[in-house]
């Protein structure tokens, strides 16, 4: 595995984090949709139940990409020990 360019590596992490933090404001918003519509038994719960499993599957995936990127700095880390 090469090393990872610092400059580069930043710049990724900071826009995961930007990205997960936005996902999982997004889902907080579709959850407060979703209370909203079962409180007036809408007819768009369906397509808000869509929405909410997109939104988490969204941020499983920034979340386990961040993940991946933390155990990555980590080794190399260990390596340049």
């Amino acid at each position: 595995m090469s090393r990872l360019d610092p400059a580069a590596a930043g710049l990724d992490a900071k826009r995961t984090a930007m990205l997960l933090r936005d996902a999982r404001a997004v889902l907080r918003k579709v959850d407060v949709l979703a209370a909203t519509a079962l409180a007036v038994d809408d007819p768009s719960l369906p397509a808000i139940a869509e929405l909410r499993a997109a939104a988490e599957h969204l941020v499983a995936e920034l979340a386990r990409r961040e993940e991946q990127r933390q155990r990555r700095v980590r080794a190399e880390a260990r390596r340049s020990r």
